[in-house]
């Protein structure tokens, strides 16, 4: 086993309960660059999101933000997927049919929300995005800068409401369950597995020189990428089911 790069997930896998990274991460990072092996976090939350947990760590790591669909070396970003506007537009009109569902549309100058979205999905919005902002009219905006990600946001029924009402976005475009309060709408392809054989090629080795940690579902292409692959715990049986460790 020769692991030159590490990818963890975050919420329900390097996050604790309270949203928090473990002490004495900071270190182990530090430690583990200075022998050749990379940490690259990698979540549906926003690069800039990422950016600012990891502080002073911050410029040595890689990204893999909104489930694969941007990644980052550092502050440089070297990978964005964006989304055929069609799709983004149509999905913003479906959500404006569903009682209790709002979205947020990551741009790659952060994420963007309409103003008719209520107290609690804004307060979700903005735990998971640094950069988050109101506009008026999303598909106004979105039928002018290019969207990489549109996440859907219903508590505490994701599996039972989004995924059902968006299963006809299967052929146009990724959908990712990220946990029991959003489903994620990429493009088609776009995974945080994808992202790690983008960085791979970035940094010179392969898949097998990968080491891979996650929970959820949205962790599935991840772990099926890595050399090396572990469920937590906590992990959704299917993903329990297929990973290594």
């Amino acid at each position: 086993m020769n692991i030159r790069l590490i990818a963890a997930d975050m919420d329900g896998t390097l996050l604790d309960s309270r949203k928090q990274l473990p002490e004495g991460l900071f270190p182990l990072v530090r430690a583990l660059h200075e022998r050749g092996v990379r940490f690259a976090p990698a979540s549906g939350r926003q690069f800039y999101t990422l950016y600012e947990q990891f502080g002073e760590i911050a410029d040595e790591l890689m990204y893999i933000s909104e489930n694969g669909a941007m990644i980052c070396d550092g502050s440089e970003c070297v990978g964005f997927s964006a989304m055929p506007r069609e799709v983004v537009l149509d999905a913003i009109e479906r959500v404006r049919t569903l009682p209790g569902v709002y979205m947020v549309i990551s741009a790659r100058s952060g994420a963007f929300y309409e103003k008719n979205s209520s107290a609690e999905a804004v307060r979700n919005f903005n735990m998971y995005c640094a950069r988050c902002t109101e506009v008026p009219d999303l598909a106004e905006f979105a039928s002018r800068e290019p969207i990489c990600k549109v996440a859907l946001f219903c508590a505490g029924r994701a599996e039972q409401v989004l995924m059902p009402a968006f299963a006809g976005f299967a052929g146009r475009a990724q959908l990712a369950l990220s946990g029991t309060d959003w489903v994620d709408l990429m493009r088609t392809g776009v995974s945080k597995g994808g992202a790690l054989e983008e960085l791979c090629g970035t940094l010179g080795i392969t898949t097998a020189d990968c080491m891979a940690f996650g929970d959820y579902l949205n962790d599935i292409e991840l772990l099926r990428t890595a050399g090396e692959s572990y469920a937590m715990a906590n992990a959704h049986e299917q993903l329990a089911a297929l990973a290594k460790y």
